[in-house]
Protein backbone atom coordinates (compact mmCIF):
# COMPACT_ATOMS: atom_id res chain seq x y z
CA UNK A 1 0.00 0.00 0.00
CA UNK A 2 1.00 3.28 -0.92
CA UNK A 3 1.40 6.16 2.30
CA UNK A 4 -1.74 7.83 1.29
CA UNK A 5 -3.55 4.15 1.37
CA UNK A 6 -2.58 3.49 4.87
CA UNK A 7 -3.54 6.93 5.73
CA UNK A 8 -7.11 6.57 5.02
CA UNK A 9 -7.52 2.92 5.29
CA UNK A 10 -7.04 4.25 9.15
CA UNK A 11 -9.41 6.76 8.95
CA UNK A 12 -11.89 4.59 7.90
CA UNK A 13 -11.05 2.50 11.07
CA UNK A 14 -9.87 -0.54 8.87
CA UNK A 15 -6.33 -2.46 9.13
CA UNK A 16 -4.17 -1.67 6.42
CA UNK A 17 -0.89 -3.68 5.81
CA UNK A 18 1.08 -1.79 8.85
CA UNK A 19 0.21 1.13 11.20
CA UNK A 20 0.73 4.06 9.28
CA UNK A 21 2.86 7.15 11.17
CA UNK A 22 2.77 10.76 10.23
CA UNK A 23 2.91 13.92 12.20
CA UNK A 24 1.81 17.86 12.34
CA UNK A 25 5.40 19.19 12.55
CA UNK A 26 8.37 17.56 11.04
CA UNK A 27 11.14 20.20 12.20
CA UNK A 28 13.88 20.54 9.19
CA UNK A 29 16.43 20.19 11.87
CA UNK A 30 15.54 17.31 12.86
CA UNK A 31 14.82 15.89 9.54
CA UNK A 32 18.32 16.92 7.90
CA UNK A 33 20.26 15.04 10.68
CA UNK A 34 18.65 11.73 10.03
CA UNK A 35 18.37 12.05 6.00
CA UNK A 36 19.92 15.37 4.54
CA UNK A 37 16.41 16.44 3.61
CA UNK A 38 14.64 19.22 4.89
CA UNK A 39 11.87 19.01 2.70
CA UNK A 40 9.79 17.03 4.56
CA UNK A 41 8.23 15.14 1.51
CA UNK A 42 11.52 13.98 0.74
CA UNK A 43 12.01 13.05 4.38
CA UNK A 44 8.54 11.22 4.43
CA UNK A 45 9.26 9.18 1.13
CA UNK A 46 12.70 8.27 2.55
CA UNK A 47 11.72 7.19 5.75
CA UNK A 48 8.17 5.42 5.77
CA UNK A 49 6.01 8.72 6.41
CA UNK A 50 2.91 8.11 5.49
CA UNK A 51 1.37 11.27 5.06
CA UNK A 52 2.98 15.45 6.07
CA UNK A 53 0.22 18.03 7.26
CA UNK A 54 0.56 21.39 5.02
CA UNK A 55 -0.62 25.08 6.16
CA UNK A 56 -2.43 27.32 3.88
CA UNK A 57 -1.08 30.79 2.58
CA UNK A 58 -1.55 33.41 4.79
CA UNK A 59 0.17 36.87 4.03
CA UNK A 60 2.31 38.62 6.29
CA UNK A 61 3.29 41.95 6.53
CA UNK A 62 7.25 42.50 8.41
CA UNK A 63 7.22 45.13 11.22
CA UNK A 64 11.02 44.00 12.14
CA UNK A 65 13.51 40.89 12.67
CA UNK A 66 11.17 39.77 14.99
CA UNK A 67 7.95 41.05 14.52
CA UNK A 68 5.18 40.46 11.51
CA UNK A 69 1.25 41.24 11.22
CA UNK A 70 -0.54 38.41 9.62
CA UNK A 71 -3.26 38.38 7.33
CA UNK A 72 -5.39 38.28 9.96
CA UNK A 73 -4.27 41.34 11.68
CA UNK A 74 -2.60 39.64 14.36
CA UNK A 75 0.42 40.93 15.41
CA UNK A 76 3.28 38.18 16.07
CA UNK A 77 6.49 37.73 17.58
CA UNK A 78 8.72 34.84 16.19
CA UNK A 79 11.27 33.67 18.27
CA UNK A 80 10.62 29.58 18.26
CA UNK A 81 8.47 27.34 15.90
CA UNK A 82 5.47 29.04 16.98
CA UNK A 83 4.88 32.63 16.52
CA UNK A 84 3.27 34.39 18.97
CA UNK A 85 0.51 36.90 19.02
CA UNK A 86 1.16 39.95 20.80
CA UNK A 87 -1.16 42.43 19.12
CA UNK A 88 -4.92 42.20 18.83
CA UNK A 89 -7.04 43.18 15.85
CA UNK A 90 -10.69 42.36 18.09
CA UNK A 91 -11.42 44.66 21.07
CA UNK A 92 -15.39 44.96 20.61
CA UNK A 93 -18.34 44.56 18.29
CA UNK A 94 -17.31 47.85 16.52
CA UNK A 95 -13.63 46.50 15.30
CA UNK A 96 -15.39 42.80 14.13
CA UNK A 97 -18.19 45.05 11.87
CA UNK A 98 -14.97 46.91 10.24
CA UNK A 99 -12.71 43.70 10.01
CA UNK A 100 -12.28 42.25 6.41
CA UNK A 101 -11.96 38.39 6.38
CA UNK A 102 -9.17 37.33 4.35
CA UNK A 103 -10.84 35.72 1.25
CA UNK A 104 -11.01 31.57 1.58
CA UNK A 105 -10.49 31.52 -2.51
CA UNK A 106 -7.66 33.68 -2.89
CA UNK A 107 -5.55 31.51 -5.59
CA UNK A 108 -2.31 31.61 -3.44
CA UNK A 109 -3.98 30.77 -0.36
CA UNK A 110 -3.34 27.28 -1.80
CA UNK A 111 0.27 27.48 -3.50
CA UNK A 112 1.46 25.28 -0.45
CA UNK A 113 -0.89 22.55 -0.78
CA UNK A 114 -0.57 22.20 -4.75
CA UNK A 115 2.96 22.04 -4.35
CA UNK A 116 2.97 19.40 -1.99
CA UNK A 117 0.18 17.24 -4.06
CA UNK A 118 2.83 17.71 -6.53
CA UNK A 119 5.96 16.21 -4.82
CA UNK A 120 3.52 13.92 -2.91
CA UNK A 121 2.54 12.06 -6.79
CA UNK A 122 0.13 10.30 -5.26
CA UNK A 123 2.48 8.18 -2.73
CA UNK A 124 2.35 10.21 0.40
CA UNK A 125 -0.69 11.63 1.90
CA UNK A 126 -1.37 15.44 1.83
CA UNK A 127 -3.64 16.50 5.27
CA UNK A 128 -3.98 19.75 4.82
CA UNK A 129 -4.66 22.45 8.15
CA UNK A 130 -7.31 24.21 8.42
CA UNK A 131 -8.60 27.09 11.12
CA UNK A 132 -10.75 25.44 13.65
CA UNK A 133 -13.25 27.98 15.40
CA UNK A 134 -11.08 28.40 19.08
CA UNK A 135 -7.76 29.47 18.09
CA UNK A 136 -8.16 32.15 15.33
CA UNK A 137 -10.16 34.31 17.35
CA UNK A 138 -8.34 34.02 20.86
CA UNK A 139 -5.50 35.03 18.76
CA UNK A 140 -7.21 38.38 17.49
CA UNK A 141 -8.74 39.23 20.72
CA UNK A 142 -6.05 37.91 23.19
CA UNK A 143 -5.71 34.81 25.14
CA UNK A 144 -7.45 36.24 28.20
CA UNK A 145 -10.15 38.84 26.48
CA UNK A 146 -11.21 35.82 24.30
CA UNK A 147 -12.18 34.08 27.11
CA UNK A 148 -13.82 36.64 29.30
CA UNK A 149 -16.11 37.48 26.09
CA UNK A 150 -17.77 34.48 26.83
CA UNK A 151 -18.99 36.70 30.09
CA UNK A 152 -18.67 40.18 28.56
CA UNK A 153 -19.15 40.02 25.24
CA UNK A 154 -21.16 36.66 24.36
CA UNK A 155 -22.38 37.91 20.77
CA UNK A 156 -18.92 38.68 19.99
CA UNK A 157 -17.37 35.50 20.90
CA UNK A 158 -20.05 33.46 18.92
CA UNK A 159 -19.90 35.77 15.90
CA UNK A 160 -15.94 35.28 15.79
CA UNK A 161 -16.42 31.95 15.36
CA UNK A 162 -19.15 31.49 12.88
CA UNK A 163 -17.09 33.86 11.08
CA UNK A 164 -14.20 30.61 11.24
CA UNK A 165 -17.23 28.46 10.66
CA UNK A 166 -18.11 29.98 7.32
CA UNK A 167 -14.09 30.55 6.94
CA UNK A 168 -12.82 27.29 6.74
CA UNK A 169 -16.00 25.66 5.45
CA UNK A 170 -15.46 27.46 2.12
CA UNK A 171 -11.58 26.86 2.56
CA UNK A 172 -12.24 23.17 2.84
CA UNK A 173 -14.16 22.97 -0.48
CA UNK A 174 -11.72 24.22 -2.20
CA UNK A 175 -9.43 22.06 -0.75
CA UNK A 176 -11.70 19.13 -1.69
CA UNK A 177 -12.06 20.66 -5.51
CA UNK A 178 -8.45 20.29 -5.29
CA UNK A 179 -7.30 16.47 -4.29
CA UNK A 180 -7.48 17.07 -0.62
CA UNK A 181 -8.99 14.39 1.06
CA UNK A 182 -7.81 14.70 4.85
CA UNK A 183 -7.98 17.77 7.16
CA UNK A 184 -6.95 18.43 10.44
CA UNK A 185 -8.37 21.37 12.88
CA UNK A 186 -6.06 21.95 15.18
CA UNK A 187 -6.86 24.07 18.30
CA UNK A 188 -5.74 22.79 21.56
CA UNK A 189 -9.09 23.52 23.89
CA UNK A 190 -7.25 22.03 27.10
CA UNK A 191 -3.83 21.79 28.80
CA UNK A 192 -2.14 19.32 31.40
CA UNK A 193 -5.22 19.98 33.75
CA UNK A 194 -8.03 20.26 31.21
CA UNK A 195 -10.13 22.45 29.51
CA UNK A 196 -9.84 26.27 29.24
CA UNK A 197 -13.32 26.76 29.95
CA UNK A 198 -15.71 25.33 32.51
CA UNK A 199 -16.59 22.11 30.30
CA UNK A 200 -20.42 23.45 30.28
CA UNK A 201 -19.44 26.73 28.94
CA UNK A 202 -17.54 24.75 25.72
CA UNK A 203 -20.36 22.83 25.06
CA UNK A 204 -23.21 25.23 25.45
CA UNK A 205 -20.88 28.42 23.16
CA UNK A 206 -18.21 26.78 21.61
CA UNK A 207 -19.51 23.02 20.97
CA UNK A 208 -22.18 24.41 18.65
CA UNK A 209 -19.46 26.29 16.32
CA UNK A 210 -16.91 23.25 15.77
CA UNK A 211 -20.00 20.60 15.57
CA UNK A 212 -21.08 22.73 12.37
CA UNK A 213 -17.87 23.22 11.11
CA UNK A 214 -17.21 19.64 11.51
CA UNK A 215 -20.46 18.91 9.57
CA UNK A 216 -19.99 21.13 7.09
CA UNK A 217 -16.50 19.73 5.67
CA UNK A 218 -17.95 15.90 6.05
CA UNK A 219 -20.42 16.96 3.84
CA UNK A 220 -17.40 18.49 1.51
CA UNK A 221 -16.36 14.50 1.55
CA UNK A 222 -13.43 15.49 3.90
CA UNK A 223 -11.87 13.13 6.33
CA UNK A 224 -11.56 15.50 9.64
CA UNK A 225 -8.82 14.97 12.22
CA UNK A 226 -9.25 16.94 15.48
CA UNK A 227 -6.30 18.08 17.00
CA UNK A 228 -6.04 19.34 21.06
CA UNK A 229 -3.49 18.71 23.42
CA UNK A 230 -4.24 18.45 27.27
CA UNK A 231 -7.03 16.45 29.20
CA UNK A 232 -10.29 16.21 27.06
CA UNK A 233 -11.75 13.91 29.07
CA UNK A 234 -14.96 16.23 30.48
CA UNK A 235 -15.96 16.35 26.50
CA UNK A 236 -15.21 13.36 24.88
CA UNK A 237 -18.77 12.49 24.33
CA UNK A 238 -19.20 16.00 22.64
CA UNK A 239 -16.07 15.67 20.49
CA UNK A 240 -16.94 11.85 19.32
CA UNK A 241 -20.27 13.13 18.41
CA UNK A 242 -19.26 15.79 16.34
CA UNK A 243 -18.58 13.74 13.28
CA UNK A 244 -15.01 13.77 13.09
CA UNK A 245 -13.15 11.02 12.20
CA UNK A 246 -10.07 10.67 14.20
CA UNK A 247 -8.50 12.37 17.43
CA UNK A 248 -5.25 13.52 18.87
CA UNK A 249 -2.66 12.73 20.50
CA UNK A 250 -4.42 11.68 23.16
CA UNK A 251 -2.25 13.18 25.34
CA UNK A 252 -0.41 10.93 27.93
CA UNK A 253 0.27 14.41 30.01
CA UNK A 254 -2.64 15.11 29.43
CA UNK A 255 -3.94 11.45 31.86
CA UNK A 256 -5.58 10.34 28.27
CA UNK A 257 -5.32 6.91 27.81
CA UNK A 258 -5.10 5.07 24.55
CA UNK A 259 -6.44 2.04 25.77
CA UNK A 260 -9.21 3.36 27.35
CA UNK A 261 -9.62 5.35 24.05
CA UNK A 262 -9.56 2.39 21.87
CA UNK A 263 -12.01 0.58 23.84
CA UNK A 264 -14.77 3.19 24.40
CA UNK A 265 -14.07 4.90 21.47
CA UNK A 266 -12.54 2.86 19.12
CA UNK A 267 -15.71 1.91 16.88
CA UNK A 268 -16.58 5.58 16.01
CA UNK A 269 -12.97 7.34 15.59
CA UNK A 270 -9.91 6.42 14.29
CA UNK A 271 -7.07 7.23 17.11
CA UNK A 272 -3.66 9.49 16.26
CA UNK A 273 -0.62 8.97 19.07
CA UNK A 274 0.77 9.18 20.98
CA UNK A 275 4.50 8.34 22.00
CA UNK A 276 6.21 10.89 24.25
CA UNK A 277 8.03 13.80 22.69
CA UNK A 278 8.57 15.67 25.70
CA UNK A 279 10.99 12.73 27.17
CA UNK A 280 11.04 9.52 25.34
CA UNK A 281 11.85 10.92 21.64
CA UNK A 282 14.14 13.85 23.58
CA UNK A 283 16.41 12.20 25.60
CA UNK A 284 15.50 8.52 26.96
CA UNK A 285 17.69 5.43 25.47
CA UNK A 286 16.78 3.82 21.95
CA UNK A 287 15.62 0.29 24.57
CA UNK A 288 12.81 2.89 25.94
CA UNK A 289 12.10 4.17 22.25
CA UNK A 290 11.17 0.38 21.36
CA UNK A 291 9.21 -0.48 24.79
CA UNK A 292 6.58 2.45 24.60
CA UNK A 293 6.06 1.64 20.60
CA UNK A 294 5.51 -1.61 21.06
CA UNK A 295 3.20 -0.51 24.19
CA UNK A 296 1.44 1.65 22.16
CA UNK A 297 0.81 -0.45 19.35
CA UNK A 298 -0.65 -2.75 21.92
CA UNK A 299 -3.03 -0.21 23.43
CA UNK A 300 -4.20 0.90 20.08
CA UNK A 301 -3.51 -0.56 16.81
CA UNK A 302 -5.24 -3.85 16.69
CA UNK A 303 -8.02 -4.06 13.85
CA UNK A 304 -6.59 -0.73 12.53
CA UNK A 305 -7.77 2.32 13.20
CA UNK A 306 -4.48 3.88 14.64
CA UNK A 307 -2.51 6.29 13.21
CA UNK A 308 1.03 5.92 15.27
CA UNK A 309 2.90 9.28 15.95
CA UNK A 310 4.55 11.34 18.59
CA UNK A 311 2.24 13.07 21.42
CA UNK A 312 1.89 16.23 19.52
CA UNK A 313 4.95 16.76 16.75
CA UNK A 314 8.54 16.26 16.06
CA UNK A 315 10.26 19.75 17.47
CA UNK A 316 13.91 21.15 17.32
CA UNK A 317 14.15 19.56 20.65
CA UNK A 318 13.84 15.29 19.27
CA UNK A 319 16.87 13.46 19.36
CA UNK A 320 16.84 12.40 15.84
CA UNK A 321 18.08 8.97 16.66
CA UNK A 322 15.32 8.65 18.86
CA UNK A 323 12.60 9.44 15.94
CA UNK A 324 14.62 7.68 13.38
CA UNK A 325 14.72 4.62 15.63
CA UNK A 326 10.67 5.18 16.32
CA UNK A 327 10.40 4.53 12.56
CA UNK A 328 12.49 2.17 11.78
CA UNK A 329 10.20 0.37 14.85
CA UNK A 330 7.39 1.14 13.39
CA UNK A 331 8.16 -0.77 10.27
CA UNK A 332 8.70 -3.75 12.16
CA UNK A 333 6.83 -3.91 14.80
CA UNK A 334 3.68 -2.33 13.54
CA UNK A 335 3.09 -4.81 10.27
CA UNK A 336 -0.46 -6.64 10.09
CA UNK A 337 -1.40 -9.14 11.96
CA UNK A 338 0.05 -8.19 14.71
CA UNK A 339 2.06 -10.50 16.83
CA UNK A 340 0.61 -9.40 20.34
CA UNK A 341 3.06 -12.20 22.15
CA UNK A 342 6.22 -10.69 20.60
CA UNK A 343 4.88 -6.69 21.07
CA UNK A 344 4.15 -7.63 25.00
CA UNK A 345 7.31 -9.25 25.70
CA UNK A 346 9.12 -5.91 23.98
CA UNK A 347 6.77 -3.82 25.89
CA UNK A 348 7.87 -5.37 29.23
CA UNK A 349 11.14 -4.97 28.45
CA UNK A 350 12.02 -8.96 28.05
CA UNK A 351 13.74 -9.06 24.46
Amino acid sequence: MTGKERILTALKRQQPDRIPTMEWVLNPDVTEAITGDRDQIAFAKKMGVDAVAVSLNYTKEKIDDRHFVDEWGVTRISYDEYPTPVGYPIKDENDFKNFKVPDPDAEYRFDSIKQALREADGEIGVVARVKDIFSLPRDMMGFEDFLMSFYLQPELAAQLMQMCVEHSTRIGHNLRELGIEVVVVGDDIANNTGLLMRPEMYVEQVYPHFKQLVQNLKKEGLYVIKHSDGDLRAVLPELVDSGIDCLDPIDPLGSMDIAYMKKTYGGRIALKGNIDCVKTLVEKPLADVRKETARCILDASAGGGHIISSSNSIHKGIAPDNYKYFLEQVCELGVYPLDTQALEKIANGEI
